[in-house]
């Protein structure tokens, strides 16, 4: 065995084992509901009119989200959506003494912030049945 062979035999050995042990990563599949899901964040969007800081003191909660629904449900909150799979439903505000108080789930589908823009919206008026036509 040469000396070119006994550097190189190591070295083709070592490259084999590497090349061997990838393994191609898949894309993760896409879900059916993935459309859905971004339309239902882009209705979770206030309109322009309500979307601005509240004028005044924010109290917030920041909860999981089963904890989020059951304070939600103990203070009077209902679902607003027909379809109960919808990411409403899991955040909630109210204004008393001219304090805008919020809870926010953090781990449903959308980020914090969309909820807590959101939930502000509501404190600065936005009715409860969400329209959007200004």
């Amino acid at each position: 065995m040469s000396w070119k062979s006994s550097v190189a035999a190591p070295f083709l050995l070592v490259l084999l084992f590497l090349t061997s042990c990838v393994a191609p990563i898949a894309a993760p599949a896409p879900v059916a509901n993935n459309a859905k899901k971004v339309r239902d964040l882009t209705e979770l969007e206030p309109p322009l009119h309500y979307n601005h800081p509240y004028d005044g003191l924010v109290e917030e909660r920041v909860l999981p989200v089963a904890e989020a629904r059951v304070v939600c449900t103990s203070l009077g909150a209902s679902h607003s959506s027909a379809d109960a799979s919808a990411p409403g439903g899991v955040a909630f505000a109210w204004v008393s003494d001219d304090i805008c108080f919020i809870i926010l789930p953090d781990d449903e589908v959308a980020p914090v912030d969309t909820y807590r823009r959101h939930e502000i919206a509501h404190c600065n008026g936005w009715p409860a049945d969400h329209p959007h036509d200004g």
